[in-house]
């Protein structure tokens, strides 16, 4: 049986895309009072926590890093920001619901419907526009930046049609172009991009692959019957969190990011529901816990007990996402 997380995953809300409108940079919230100083655990360890408030069942736990590490989703027509450890703030108020958001060093983008809008982080202005070819209205997405290229999914599947295919198109903030990369072949949500490209999982023809596909538009691919899985990248190397169907448990399988070529698999456990690339390295999350792990063999070097954990956050820094008692917070952890 898949795990909750990827039920959610598979699972966002079904919503009207309408374009975006102004950007609104608010301020960052004031830190919290000081606290008294405390020794420094060694090893990886829960640095702190930011309180998101009561986000409601319908919230689809997908948050983004940038790379400064500021943390960013939306809820709504709104998107947030956390700042390090400050309350979230507002970041951009758009005219219709926001399915997706990423941001660059210099710029924020986000998903409303079949259109993608890039804003300077500097002043909010409004940069450009691109629309983004489908066959149905979008009701979920996905965004990934890395340097001037940015990769988005987006999928049309509802409680009527049940699940759909995705597809994943590139662009660049320089050119009005969208590049048609994959169409209606992609399962949506598990991905993960670097600077060699953007990493995904699905069909071709009657069997399953992991494929690449370079900013350049070449795609490569590794047949593989174990996928639709959590995907992460660390280490130059590509990893998914497999269920293996002739088996029926978790494995971390590994392939090198420049060839897809198997590197390894290595039984985790039952539990094991998401993994993520950080910055403190490559982390796979359990029950109550989240572990570091060896990106050369997959053993398990360090654990940080996170009682009600729910997602990784992906990105340079490192954090995971709790719920307790009807309330989201964000931990920052630290190594």
């Amino acid at each position: 049986m898949r795990s909750i997380i990827n039920v959610w995953r598979k699972s966002l809300p079904v919503v009207a895309g309408l374009a975006a409108a102004g950007l609104a940079l608010a301020a960052p919230a004031q830190a919290a009072s000081a606290a008294p100083a405390l020794p420094i655990p060694a090893g990886p360890h829960v640095a702190g926590k930011v309180d998101l408030g009561r986000l409601g069942s319908s919230f689809s736990y997908v948050l983004t890093e940038a790379p400064d590490g500021d943390v960013y989703y939306s809820r709504g027509s709104v998107v947030y920001v956390v700042k390090g450890l400050h309350a979230p703030a507002a970041a951009l108020r758009a005219s219709g619901p926001v399915l997706a958001v990423a941001a660059s060093t210099s710029d924020l983008f986000v998903v409303v419907g079949n259109k993608v809008s890039a804003y300077a982080l500097s002043n909010g202005r409004w940069l450009r526009t691109w629309t983004l070819p489908g066959v149905a209205r979008v009701t979920s997405a996905g965004l990934f930046v890395v340097g001037a290229t940015v990769w988005a999914f987006t999928d049309w599947a509802t409680d009527e049609s049940g699940f759909e295919y995705a597809n994943v198109d590139r662009f660049s903030l320089s050119s009005a172009t969208v590049h048609r990369v994959s169409a209606n072949n992609v399962y949506p949500a598990d991905m993960a991009a670097g600077p060699a490209g953007l990493y995904y999982q699905g069909i071709a023809g009657a069997g399953g692959y992991v494929f690449q596909a370079s900013p350049s538009g070449s795609v490569r691919r590794h047949a593989d019957v174990n996928i639709d899985a959590p995907l992460a990248l660390a280490g130059g190397n590509v990893y998914l969190l497999a269920i293996h169907e002739n088996q029926g448990d978790n494995y971390l399988d590994a392939f090198g990011g420049s060839t897809l070529g198997a590197l390894f698999s290595e039984r985790v456990s039952d539990n094991d529901t998401d993994i993520a690339g950080t910055g403190i390295g490559l982390l796979v999350l359990g029950h109550q816990a989240v572990r570091l792990l060896n990106t050369g063999t997959g053993h398990s070097t360090a654990t940080i007990s996170v009682p009600g954990a729910v997602t990784l956050v992906p990105g340079p820094s490192a954090a995971v996402v709790t719920v307790s008692h009807g309330i989201t917070y964000l931990l920052r952890l630290a190594k």
